[in-house]
């Protein structure tokens, strides 16, 4: 805490009471935000088809199921054939995870990247609908 101009004619024990109330105060902020600020994770999900993918989750909620077809990851002009892909997708991802509200499945298709970019916008990405059961 730095100099409190309002408190520099009050007494010793005023500052005192003031100086206490601004640590307490700060404590509680802290735990606030450590409270409500989850970190967003991505962790690559298990395979159960042509293609790789990962899960973006905050806390137990899941967020986001973001995958790239096999043949995006063959395509030479794709660029990634040597890249590391559970890193790519999740660096793709972030770009937009704070923009999607519900949850879906995206798949990023041979037609989407060119030179290790998604050139189509995240919102036009083909969705994976979820058979009802």
């Amino acid at each position: 805490m730095g100099f409190r101009y309002d408190m520099q004619n009050k007494s010793t024990q005023a500052q005192a009471v003031v100086r206490q109330r601004d640590r307490e105060e700060k404590i509680r902020e802290e735990e606030y935000k450590k409270k409500n600020v989850e970190e967003i994770k991505c962790n690559r999900t298990v395979k159960n088809g042509d293609y790789e993918a990962v899960l973006f989750t905050k806390g137990n909620k899941n967020l986001l199921e973001l995958r790239v077809s096999g043949s995006a990851i063959q395509n030479g002009p794709c660029g990634l054939i040597d890249e590391e892909i559970t890193n790519w997708l999740c660096k793709t991802g972030s770009s937009f995870i704070n923009q999607v509200k519900t949850f879906e499945t995206l798949i990023i298709t041979s037609n989407d990247v060119v030179n290790k970019e998604l050139i189509t916008s995240w919102k036009n990405l083909r969705k994976e609908t979820q058979a009802s059961e």
